[in-house]
């Protein structure tokens, strides 16, 4: 294992590495730590997960294809066991699952589909900035699939849909449609309660008072709908259908 520190003035983000080919690591390495990472390393999965046992981690890059520990039979769904390893022990950890293969996004699409957030799919040979995108919105709970990836997100969008009660879906639905017409500070403020953030977490990410974080949430909630709803349906609670609607949202936006 080695970390790589950049003297960037901010915070430091820890980045997780994992990728048995140490030609790709150095690769990433040196790109992420010129953008301000702390990077840390590990080519295989137990290596990887006594890393994340041992230090605060803001996001990892994981290689669909590592291989399994030694003496292990070979087994090519290992990276795919630490992604979901790392999301179960650390639910606010961002990953971004970086394979070789278009036919494997359907899993993660149904994982995002049972309510994993903050976790993204995408194809080796993107550009590196595409990279750092990804990387940016699974820190902030966000999913992001890749386009060129063979599952059909209309059909898992259909199939979330289609659990939903009669009484919350047409809520979510509306949400759904008009969460792209947000500016970008609602929809972060939107995200951020998905996230199960309280008032004082969301002034904190934004840096600005409770109070003016307390408006942006009134102000999502208007826009979304759900300020009616929660006058009009009581029994349905605004953050369960503001945490759906962005799941939905994500489930059925795909992006480059």
């Amino acid at each position: 294992m080695q970390v790589h520190q950049d003297s960037s003035e901010c915070a430091p983000r820890r980045l997780l590495l994992v990728d048995d080919d140490s030609f790709n690591r150095d690769g990433m390495r040196l790109y992420f730590a010129r953008v301000g990472f702390v990077v840390v390393e590990s080519g295989d999965e137990d290596a990887a997960w006594q890393v994340a046992q041992r230090q605060p981690l803001d996001a990892a890059i994981i290689d669909l294809a590592i291989p399994p520990r030694a003496g292990a039979p070979a087994d090519q769904s290992c990276g795919s066991r630490l992604v979901w390893r790392l999301k179960a022990a650390f639910p606010s950890l961002g990953i971004v699952v970086f394979s070789a293969y278009e036919d494997r996004g359907t899993e993660f699409l149904e994982r995002i589909n049972q309510g994993v957030r903050g976790v993204a799919y995408k194809l080796k040979g993107c550009h590196p900035t595409a990279l750092l995108a990804a990387v940016t919105e699974v820190m902030a709970g966000r999913v992001v699939i890749d386009g060129e990836v063979r599952a059909n997100h209309l059909a898992l969008g259909e199939k979330f849909l289609s659990g939903l009660t009669t009484e919350e879906r047409p809520y979510i639905e509306y949400a759904v449609e008009r969460m792209a017409e947000l500016p970008p500070r609602l929809q972060e403020v939107a995200r951020l309660l998905a996230n199960s953030s309280n008032l004082d977490g969301i002034a904190q990410a934004l840096e600005v008072s409770p109070k003016t974080a307390g408006n942006y949430v009134g102000k999502v909630y208007d826009r979304l709908g759900l300020t009616l709803m929660g006058q009009d349906a009581p029994q349905l609670r605004k953050a369960v259908i503001l945490v759906k609607a962005c799941m939905l949202f994500d489930l059925v936006r795909v992006r480059p």
